[in-house]
């Protein structure tokens, strides 16, 4: 597993620069499917179905852009 610094959007349009833990193959798709999970404010997010990532401490919902 890699650490990449992605950009994301919460549901208020608010952009956020993160880190999340990739897998390898991660550098040559740049594809959502291989993101691991999301740190934001040191919590760990995994995807749901739909590539959004639910904080269970705020609340807010994250999507990479």
């Amino acid at each position: 597993m890699l650490t990449q610094s992605l950009n994301v959007k919460d549901q208020f349009g608010i952009k956020h620069v993160i880190h999340a833990t990739v897998d390898v193959n991660f550098a040559n798709t740049q594809s959502c499917s291989n993101v691991n999970h999301i740190t934001v404010d040191g919590e760990d997010i995994r995807p749901s179905f739909e590539m959004l990532f639910q904080s269970t401490l705020t609340g807010k919902i994250f999507k990479i852009i």
